[in-house]
C-alpha cells in the first residue's frame, strides 16, 4: 500500500499501510520516524487484540486527505483508526464495533510500543507529566537536544511508559461496553513536535521545558468544545450571598432577590446562579441529598422533577414566573443549580419501576435516602447511556422554558461501585459519561437560543484539563467549596476578599501550570462567599424560618450575613480575578441583600467594577495569552506573584498584573526578553522599539482612576518596580513613538495636565505623589515646539529641572527630583518594636498624621453606612473587614497559629479591646488570622504615642501594622535638583530604571 502525506501549518505527516509513519517539523526539517504505530485492545479482561498481528487494513481518505484504517478482528469486531493533522499535532482515534456480541473493553493501548527516532536517534530522555490530583498520567514528553515530542490522549487516566531505544506505550482502562448498534470510541490520542527553549518551569512545577508545557496547553486548547466567546463570562454566584436564605414565595423575598439582580445589572454582570428557596413548590422534607439543598435545585423545581410531578413545559408557579420576568427585564440570565446523580424518576414507571440509570449508590450510609428506602441511597449512574441522553435533553428543554443561561453542577459523585454487573463500573467510565453529558450543553444555542454557562463544582478540579475543555465553561473556581471555612490561606490578612484572591491566584496557578489549562477555561473568582454559619452573637438577632437546617438560628436564618461586603478588599480581588482568570469572572458577595450596603455602594466603585469587566471583554486576545511571570512561582506567603498578558507577535505589548499579598513592599524585576515572549527589533531595522509602561489600575483606592505613565523601556531592558503592601497593580506596555507626541508626557506620577508654551514654559498641573516619598518625574517633550525648556512649574510653583538629551531614539526630556510634602504613612504602616522583643510585653511608638483621620472621615462620608459597633451585639463590630472607616492595628504572626492564646494591649496606658480575627465570622480555630483592635478614638494626630501589647512568652509577631489606610497623596512638593540631598527618603512608589 502506497504511503500518503498530509501537510499541517507546523508539521507534515506521512502514513504507511498501517498508520502513522513519520512527522516532519517544518521549522528545522527534522524527521521523527514512528516505527510500529500499533494499537491493542483487551476485552472482558481476558482476550487481547494487537493490531500488528491482524491482516493489513483497508484504507480510505476523507475530502481533506485524512486517512482511516479499517481492521477486521477475530470474531465479530471491527476497528476503525482515524487520523487527522492539525497545525502542530497528529490525532488518532479508535472506534470499535461489534456485529453480534456485547463485550467489556477493559484496556485500550493507543500506542503499543511505537518507536520514536528523530533523524535516526532515540530520545536522550523522556518525562511523564502526572495528574497533581492523584489520578494517573497526562502526557509523555520525549526529548532530544533541541527538539521534543508530545504524546498524550484526552483523559487523566493514562499510563504513559517510555521504553529503551525510543519506545513508548500509552494506554488506559475504560471498562466500558461495546455492543451491536453501540460502538465504543476511544479517547483521541495526539502526537506532535516542538522546539525546546532550554528554559525549565520554575519549581514547584513539574520540571518541563517551557515549550513542552506550551505544546500540551496548545493541544488542550484545540479540544475546547464550546464556541469561542466574544466576551468574558461574568456570573454572580447567589449562594455566596447566602441566597438560599431567601424565600421567593414571599413578596419580601422576591424584593430582596431583585436587589441582587439590580446590583448585578448595574455592574455589568450577565448571569446569576439562582438558587433561592421557594416554599410554593419545594421543602427540605422532600430532599434526598445528604447536604440538604435539593429544595433549591432547578430554580426550586428539582424535587418535583425528580419525583415525576413536574417536567419542563408544565406550568411554573407564579412566584418563579415573576422572578424570571424580572431577570429578562434587567438583561441578566439565571443559571440553574443541579445535582446530576439524584435518582431522577425513580419508581415512577409502570409497576413502580425506575429508568435504567437508577442504581443503589455508595455515597454515604447516613444519606437521607438511606433512612427512607432502606436499601442504600438511590442514585443516577453517570455512565448510563440512557442518562446521557435524558439529562441534557431535559436541561435544554428547561432552559427553553425558563430562559436559563446555563447550569451549575455539584454533588457529582462518581458511583463506580454501584452493583448490578454493569461493565461501566470504572471511575473512567463515570468520568467519560459525565463529560458526554456536559458536552451536550456545548452547542452554540443550547440555553434558550444562546451559549450555556456550564459551571462545575465539588471534585471537578481533579478531573483534569480535558474535562474542562470538553465538558464545561471553566474549572472549579477554588478547587474546594468556596465557604471560607473550607480552605486555608497562606498569608494572614484582615481583609477576607484579599485572602480569597490569594487563594484564587494559587488555584489559577495550579490549573495553568500543573494541569496545562489554557486561559479559556481558567476561572477568576472575585470577592468571597460569606460565612454560612452564624456566630453566637448573630443567633441572638436572627429570626424567621430557617432553611435547610430548620429553626431560626441555623445556617439559613434569614438575617444571617446579609451585610458582609468588603469595601477595602474587593478591588484587590477583582484585579486578581481579571488578571489571572479574565476569561471566566465568577463574582460573589455583592452589596445587594442588605438595603444599607445596596444604597451606600459608591458610584466610583460601580465605575471601577464596570471598568475592569469591560477591560476583560475588550482584551480577549490578551486574556487568552495569560502566562505566569517567568520571575515568579506559585503564589506563596511573603512572595510577589504575577502574570503577563502579552500579544503573541513578539512586540512585548499587552498587560502585566503583579500582586503583593503581604504587609511589606515587594520588588519585581522582569526581563523584557524571550522568556516573556519579547523580540527586540533588529538593529538594522532603524526602529527604536520603545515601550511605554503605564499603570492602568491599582487596588489602592487613592490611586487616580485614569492611571499614569511610569517609564519608557524597550524590549531587552529589565523592568523593575516596587509593589506596595497588600496591593494589586495592573500595568500596560504599549508602543511608543516620540514623534507623535503633541503635549508633554509626565512619567513617574499621575498628572492631570501638562503643556509647553512657545517660549519654553513647561506647566504641570494636578500632579500627585505619595506623601513623604521621594519624587522623580521625567517629562517627555513633543518634537514640534521650542528648542528647550526655559522654566517649569509644578502645581503652580516654580521648580528646578535637569535637561535630558534625546538618546537611543528617546525624545528630549526634563527631569524633576525632590520629595512630596507630608509625613510618610503608607499602606500597612508598621509599628516598630522599641528595643527589640524577647517575649511577653511588646512596645512600640508611632505617630499618626492628621491626613489619616481625614481619609477615614472622607470614607465614612462617601460610604455612608451605619454599623453596629457594639462588640456584644450582632458581630458587625467583630468582623475586621466591615466598618472600613475604623483605624485598626493588628499583630500578624508567622507561622500561622490557632486561636488558643489571648493578647492584651493599651495605647498610652488606655486599655484596648484586643479581638481575634478569623476568615470566618463564626470563630474557627483553624482560620485564625491574628489579634486586632479598633484604635480610632485613641489616636491623637501628629503626637507620638505608645502601643503596648502583652503576648504569651516567646510568641513574637511577624509585624504589628495599621490597617484601613490607603496611600496618602500630596500635590505639594519640595523639589530639589539632586537626590543626594535627600538621603532619608525611601525608594518612591513608581520610580523605576531601565537597565
Amino acid at each position: 500500500m502506497a504511503s500518503s502525506a498530509i501537510a499541517g501549518a507546523l508539521l507534515n505527516a506521512t502514513f504507511d499501510e498501517r498508520g502513522l509513519a513519520s512527522l516532519v517539523l517544518l521549522a528545522t526539517a527534522s524527521v521523527l520516524n514512528v516505527e510500529g504505530d500499533a494499537f491493542a485492545l483487551s476485552l472482558n479482561g481476558t482476550s487481547t487484540i494487537l493490531s500488528s498481528s491482524l491482516p493489513v487494513p483497508t484504507r480510505t481518505f476523507d475530502a481533506h486527505g485524512q486517512p482511516t484504517y479499517r481492521y477486521s478482528a477475530a470474531g465479530d469486531l471491527t476497528v476503525h483508526v482515524a487520523y487527522s493533522v492539525t497545525d502542530a499535532f497528529v490525532s488518532k482515534q479508535l472506534t470499535v464495533s461489534s456485529a453480534r456480541h456485547a463485550h467489556n473493553v477493559t484496556n485500550v493501548t493507543l500506542f503499543a510500543g511505537a518507536r520514536l527516532l528523530l533523524d535516526g536517534a532515540a530520545p536522550a530522555e523522556s518525562v511523564v507529566a502526572r495528574s497533581p490530583a492523584g489520578l494517573k498520567d497526562f502526557a509523555l514528553f520525549a526529548r532530544w537536544s533541541t527538539t521534543g515530542a508530545l504524546i498524550t490522549a484526552r483523559n487523566p487516566f493514562l499510563t504513559a511508559t517510555p521504553h529503551g531505544g525510543g519506545g513508548v506505550t500509552l494506554s488506559y482502562e475504560p471498562m466500558m461496553p461495546v455492543a451491536p448498534a453501540a460502538p465504543f470510541s476511544a479517547d483521541r490520542a495526539h502526537i506532535g513536535l516542538h522546539l525546546l527553549t532550554q528554559r525549565k518551569m520554575a519549581p514547584p512545577a513539574q520540571p518541563l521545558d517551557e515549550a513542552e508545557h506550551a505544546a500540551m496547553q496548545r493541544c488542550v486548547r484545540a479540544a475546547i468544545a464550546a464556541p469561542q466567546r466574544a466576551s468574558s463570562v461574568k456570573i454572580n454566584v447567589g449562594w455566596c450571598e447566602n441566597d438560599f436564605q431567601i424565600d421567593i414565595s414571599t413578596a419580601a423575598g422576591r424584593a430582596e432577590y431583585k436587589r441582587i439582580i439590580d446590583r448585578a445589572a448595574s455592574l455589568g454582570i450577565e448571569s446569576i446562579l439562582f438558587a433561592p428557596r421557594n416554599s410554593d413548590v419545594s421543602s427540605i422534607g422532600n430532599g434526598t441529598d445528604a447536604w440538604g439543598w435539593e429544595q433549591v435545585l432547578w430554580f426550586g423545581m428539582g424535587e418535583r422533577l425528580r419525583m415525576g410531578l413536574w417536567a419542563p413545559g408544565d406550568p411554573l408557579p407564579a412566584s418563579l414566573t415573576e422572578m424570571l420576568d424580572y431577570f429578562r427585564l434587567r438583561g441578566v440570565r439565571p443559571v440553574a443549580y443541579v445535582y446530576p446523580i439524584l435518582a431522577f424518576l425513580a419508581g415512577t414507571l409502570p409497576g413502580g419501576a425506575s429508568p435504567p440509570w437508577v442504581v443503589h449508590g455508595t455515597y454515604s450510609s447516613s444519606d437521607l435516602a438511606t433512612k427512607r428506602l432502606g436499601l442504600g441511597p438511590m442514585r443516577s449512574d453517570l455512565a448510563s447511556p440512557a442518562l446521557q441522553q435524558w439529562l441534557p435533553k431535559t436541561m435544554r428543554r428547561f432552559a427553553d422554558q425558563t430562559g436559563a443561561g446555563g447550569f451549575s453542577f455539584d454533588y457529582t459523585y462518581f458511583e463506580q461501585g454501584s452493583p448490578g454487573g454493569r461493565p461501566w463500573r470504572s471511575q473512567y467510565a463515570q468520568w467519560s459519561g459525565w463529560r458526554a453529558i456536559l458536552a451536550a450543553l456545548q452547542q452554540p444555542k443550547a440555553c434558550a437560543g444562546r451559549q450555556c454557562v456550564v459551571d462545575n463544582r465539588q471534585a471537578n478540579h481533579a478531573w483534569g484539563p480535558w474535562m474542562w475543555a470538553e465538558g464545561g465553561t471553566y474549572a472549579e473556581p477554588l478547587q474546594s467549596d468556596e465557604q471560607p471555612g473550607s480552605w486555608m490561606f497562606y498569608e494572614a490578612d484582615l481583609k477576607t476578599d484579599r485572602l480569597s484572591a490569594n487563594r484564587q491566584r494559587e488555584t489559577a496557578w495550579s490549573y495553568r501550570v500543573q494541569s496545562f489549562a489554557p486561559a479559556e477555561v481558567v476561572p477568576g473568582f472575585a470577592l468571597h462567599q460569606t460565612d454560612r454559619d452564624v456566630s453566637p452573637a448573630q443567633k441572638n438577632v436572627t429570626a424567621g424560618p430557617g432553611c435547610p437546617r430548620g429553626g431560626g438560628t441555623g445556617r439559613c436564618a434569614e438575617l444571617s450575613r446579609r451585610r458582609d461586603f468588603d469595601l477595602l478588599g474587593y478591588r484587590y480581588s477583582l484585579l486578581s480575578a481579571v488578571g489571572t482568570g479574565g476569561a471566566n469572572l465568577v463574582l460573589n458577595m455583592l452589596p445587594a441583600r442588605d438595603e444599607g450596603e445596596f444604597a451606600a455602594f459608591p458610584a466610583e466603585d460601580v465605575a471601577f467594577f464596570r471598568q475592569w469587566l469591560e477591560w476583560a471583554d475588550r482584551s480577549r486576545d490578551l486574556v487568552a495569552s495569560t502566562r505566569v511571570l517567568p520571575s515568579t512561582s506559585r503564589p506563596a506567603a511573603g512572595s510577589l506573584d504575577g502574570v503577563s498578558l502579552l500579544r503573541q507577535d513578539g512586540s512585548c505589548t499587552g498587560a502585566i498584573f503583579a500582586f503583593s499579598p503581604t504587609a511589606t513592599p515587594l520588588n519585581l524585576s522582569l526581563a523584557l526578553d524571550a522568556s516573556l515572549g519579547c523580540s527586540p527589533p533588529h538593529p538594522s531595522s532603524g526602529v527604536p522599539g520603545l515601550l511605554l509602561l503605564r499603570q492602568i489600575g491599582s487596588s489602592d483606592r487613592s490611586e487616580p482612576a485614569g492611571g499614569w505613565a511610569r517609564q519608557l523601556l524597550r524590549a531587552g531592558d529589565a523592568l523593575a518596580l516596587t509593589v506596595p503592601p497588600t496591593t494589586a497593580l495592573a500595568l500596560e506596555l504599549e508602543p511608543f513613538d516620540g514623534a507623535s507626541l503633541v503635549a508633554p508626557l509626565v512619567l513617574g506620577a499621575a498628572a492631570g495636565a501638562a503643556s509647553l508654551s512657545a517660549d519654553g514654559a513647561l506647566s504641570l498641573s494636578r500632579v500627585v505623589g505619595e506623601q513623604g516619598a521621594a519624587a522623580e518625574l521625567t517629562v517627555l517633550l513633543p518634537p514640534h515646539g521650542p528648542g528647550a525648556v526655559s522654566r517649569a512649574t509644578l502645581n503652580g510653583k516654580v521648580v528646578r529641572f535637569d535637561a535630558l538629551p534625546p538618546l537611543d531614539g528617546r525624545p528630549p526630556a526634563v527631569r524633576i527630583r525632590g520629595a512630596w510634602a507630608g509625613e510618610r504613612f503608607g499602606r500597612a504602616h508598621e509599628i516598630v518594636a522599641a528595643g527589640g522583643f524577647s517575649g511577653g510585653r511588646w512596645t512600640g511608638t508611632f505617630s499618626v498624621p492628621a491626613a489619616v483621620l481625614e481619609q477615614l472621615a472622607a470614607r465614612n462620608r462617601s460610604y455612608d453606612l451605619s454599623y453596629d459597633l457594639d462588640p456584644n451585639s450582632n458581630d458587625e463590630a467583630n468582623v475586621p473587614w466591615l466598618a472600613p472607616g475604623r483605624l485598626l492595628i493588628w499583630a500578624k504572626y508567622k507561622p500561622l497559629l490557632n486561636d488558643s492564646f489571648n493578647a492584651a494591649g493599651s495605647i498610652d496606658g488606655t486599655p484596648l479591646l484586643m479581638r481575634k480575627a478569623y476568615n470566618t465570622i463564626a470563630p474557627s480555630r483553624a482560620r485564625f488570622i491574628g489579634h486586632w483592635a479598633d484604635v480610632t478614638r485613641l489616636i491623637k494626630p501628629g503626637v507620638q504615642q505608645t502601643l503596648a501589647l502583652q503576648l504569651p512568652p516567646g510568641l513574637k509577631p511577624q509585624g504589628v501594622h495599621f490597617e484601613n489606610v490607603e496611600s496618602l497623596l500630596s500635590d505639594e512638593a519640595a523639589l530639589l535638583q539632586g537626590t543626594e540631598e535627600l538621603p532619608h527618603l525611601r525608594t518612591p512608589r513608581g520610580v523605576e530604571e531601565a537597565t
